[in-house]
């Protein structure tokens, strides 16, 4: 991974005499074996994240025809 660097004729003098002649180098904020490169399938990631809502859309659904005839049964058993 190439870290950002400022050429040496771009610092102000006085970074110019902390650093000397060389270019001034950021250092890394983790270390770079920690850091993971993971490959995503853009099309795959949105066609499964589809799939997930109408899963739960027919989930809410089922759930709601459930509920209506638990209260169904319910209001049922009063009369009774």
């Amino acid at each position: 991974m190439e870290l950002p660097r400022i050429p040496n004729n771009q610092l102000s003098d006085e970074l110019k005499e902390l650093i000397g002649d060389e270019d001034l180098v950021f250092d890394p904020v983790v270390d770079l074996e920690d850091v993971v490169d993971i490959q995503i399938d853009p099309d795959a990631y949105y066609e499964g994240s589809v799939s997930v809502g109408r899963m739960l859309i027919e989930s809410r659904k089922k759930q709601e025809e459930l509920n209506e005839i638990q209260r169904h049964n319910q209001i049922f058993k009063e009369d009774s």
